[in-house]
């Protein structure tokens, strides 16, 4: 019988070998580092998600806002709600300092009380201070327009008028006879108007002599009646000025100063 023993000691076995040179290598190789985020890296996603969540509120607090403020300028007459935008960012710095920069505000083709023809209005509130109680405030200053546009005057003169035989009339400026000038154009005939300020809240179409095939044309008389237009009240305490005859329509400016307003 042979002595030899495959895996006693002395003997050569491969798995144990290699165990053992592996154990060797392992052994020698430096220790993979565990990769860590920096904290910095943390500290940027949370600003980040702070100045989102930030930024939807502030977002959501300026829309209360500004609908909140279209339905104030509605109550004081106007026939639908105003578009309303609250300039700057963000817009609680502001509320908290009691101090908005600027409003703007806008409706077209609206009417008030007392108006018969639709126009359109803006307005620019700068220096809005806001009380301690949040319910009101002052306004260094407010610069606006109100507009009636030729078609609503055109609608609106054609009937108000009331001429036998003038069914119609269409305005348009006439620079050449002065910034409130316009020609009142009846079809086959034509005459010069002004459109002045005849009070607070009013303007008034003076017509021209009317002659010739004109004349005829509304039954013999020699002039055009004069009309009178109510100026819709403005809100924030505007204040009218004289008209001017645009290539947009009729634009009477308004404007105040150190105004007061409330919820």
């Amino acid at each position: 019988m042979s002595d030899y023993q495959p895996n006693g000691p002395g003997s050569y076995d491969q798995a144990t070998y290699g165990r053992a040179v592996y154990g060797q290598q392992a052994a020698g190789a430096p220790p993979r580092r565990r990769r860590r985020r920096h904290p910095l890296v943390w500290l940027v996603v949370v600003l980040v998600v702070l100045l989102a969540i930030a930024g939807i509120g502030d977002q959501v607090a300026k829309t209360y806002a500004q609908n909140d403020i279209a339905s104030q300028v509605q109550s004081a007459g106007l026939s639908a709600k105003p578009s309303v935008n609250i300039e700057g960012w963000p817009f609680l710095t502001q509320v908290l300092a009691h101090d908005v920069k600027t409003i703007d505000i806008s409706a077209n083709n609206v009417t008030a009380n007392g108006s018969k023809i639709p126009f359109n209005f803006t307005a620019k509130a700068t220096g809005v201070h806001i009380n301690s109680s949040f319910n009101g405030g002052t306004v260094d200053h407010v610069n606006g327009q109100v507009t009636f546009t030729y078609q609503a005057l055109d609608s609106y003169l054609g009937t108000a008028i009331g001429i036998p035989g003038l069914s119609g009339i269409t305005i348009t400026p006439d620079p050449a006879h002065g910034p409130n000038a316009v020609k009142a154009d009846a079809g086959v005939g034509s005459v010069t108007a002004t459109v002045v300020k005849t009070g607070p809240s009013q303007m008034t179409v003076k017509f021209g002599s009317v002659s010739g095939l004109a004349a005829s044309l509304v039954g013999g008389a020699g002039s055009i009646p004069d009309q009178v237009i109510a100026i819709p009240k403005l809100p924030a305490g505007l204040v009218v000025g004289s008209p001017v005859a645009t290539s947009q329509g009729i634009v009477i400016p308004a404007s105040a100063s150190n105004t007061t307003f409330a919820q």
